[in-house]
């Protein structure tokens, strides 16, 4: 069969995509990317053949004014004004993503399609062709509710059972609402709000998000919540010899992440952490890949590990805790190697698990990027490397992750 998958988001998004073409290829099917054009070559490697969606989103996102609303600032003022610009990049460039969809499922004719939550073309296209179409998400509680959890639109908050259910119906009408008004600008077949949503609820959902995080007693049949997919990234990496040796000179280490976040101050951002880990005597491995953070001209090597490109597979399981952004996979790994953590949130999604991780009792709770200072970086640090029970939980948390194992299930349900 012929596969198309249609992500759009930042790495973590599209990890999950990247793994399951993997499996699709495997299985003996002819898989297609359509990706942000900036994954292109991640593609390639997993042997996707490649469509570029608009690098333009991945730019704005990481531009000035991107740094600023997602959480750059803490003067409510000039946040208010930069989501406005964001506001007015994304049109154009939400546009051209829509019209890429369609543009795609055109050309290659699918017998599949597989797309993240923020792809919403396949949710019609799905509904006009009758062909399969499957929801692959790593973030859960916008479509379908968890028991619990208000949609990921308000951070998961519990705000008890009649508020949360109202929160996934206005989640689910305004991202349809959405939908439908690029319909009509791209003069594309718009059936009615009920009728879209109801093809969004019933298509197959697979949630590339731990069980054991949440009580899933009550999902339907179609909707599988399979943990974290994400390819093996160590065999196309090798660790310098430097880096082995620092990592083997120390018994507790602490590993300091803000991924593919940046943020307008990295340099002020650095030296906060790095003078609450000088002060409390704390050996890390600080990565700068983003641009969230960034190697100071003068540090002591033999407390300071830089690097700007490390797989978390690899230096998850040799740390004692991490301190990072609150990306799904992140987050996942994170916990599947026992590291007690605490969330540094810059976007929604990452909002969300903090209150997660925090509920769960595997870390001290995480401040925003724009209201981190040296006192509360600095008491959060003392917070997960000294209380013992953090580590407890989440290694405790890490023995249930060790029996997901999910590939064969996530191709039965995909090829089925």
């Amino acid at each position: 069969m012929k596969y198309l998958l249609i992500a759009i988001g930042t790495r973590g998004d599209i990890e999950p995509f990247l793994a399951i073409g993997e499996y699709l290829k495997a299985a003996g099917h002819a898989v297609f990317g359509a990706f942000p054009e900036q994954f292109g070559p991640l593609a390639l490697e997993s042997g996707i053949e490649f469509r570029a969606l608009d690098k333009a989103f991945l730019e704005m996102i990481e531009g000035d004014v991107g740094k600023m609303a997602l959480g750059g600032t803490s003067n409510l003022f000039q946040r208010i004004k930069a989501y406005y610009q964001l506001y007015k990049k994304s049109k154009a460039i939400n546009y051209n993503i829509f019209q890429e969809q369609f543009n795609y499922l055109e050309e290659i004719e699918p017998d599949r399609v597989i797309h993240s939550i923020k792809a919403t073309v396949p949710t019609q296209w799905g509904f006009i062709t009758q062909k399969p179409v499957f929801c692959l998400s790593p973030i859960p509680c916008v479509t379908h509710a968890i028991e619990g959890k208000s949609s990921m639109a308000f951070r998961g908050k519990n705000f008890g059972k009649t508020i949360n259910k109202w929160t996934y119906l206005f989640t689910r009408y305004a991202t349809i609402k959405n939908l439908r008004s690029f319909l009509k600008k791209l003069d594309k077949e718009d059936p009615r709000q009920k009728q879209l949503v109801e093809a969004m609820l019933e298509e197959p959902a697979i949630y590339t998000v731990s069980p054991d995080f949440f009580n899933l007693s009550d999902q339907p049949s179609h909707v599988h919540f399979l943990g974290y997919q994400e390819r093996n990234k160590t065999q196309h990496w090798q660790p310098k010899e430097e880096l082995k040796t620092f990592i083997a000179k120390h018994e507790k280490l602490l590993f300091v992440t803000f991924g593919s976040m940046s943020n307008p101050e990295p340099e002020k951002k650095t030296q906060m952490i790095i003078k609450a880990l000088v002060n409390q005597d704390i050996p890390a491995v600080i990565n700068t890949a983003g641009g969230g953070l960034m190697k100071p001209g003068d540090f002591d090597e033999e407390q300071f590990y830089f690097v700007d490109n490390i797989p978390y597979d690899y230096i998850l399981p040799k740390v004692y805790a991490c301190i990072h952004h609150g990306g799904s996979g992140t987050t996942h790994l994170g916990i599947k190697y026992g590291c007690a953590t605490t969330i540094i949130p810059h976007i929604i999604d990452q909002y969300f698990w903090n209150n997660v991780l925090s509920e769960l009792g595997v870390g001290p709770k995480g401040k925003a990027i724009a209201r981190l200072n040296e006192k509360n970086i600095s008491d959060i640090i003392q917070q997960l490397w000294q209380n013992l029970s953090f580590k407890k939980e989440a290694e405790s948390l890490a023995k249930k992750m060790e029996g997901e194992d999910y590939q064969a299930e996530i191709t039965r349900i995909l090829t089925s």
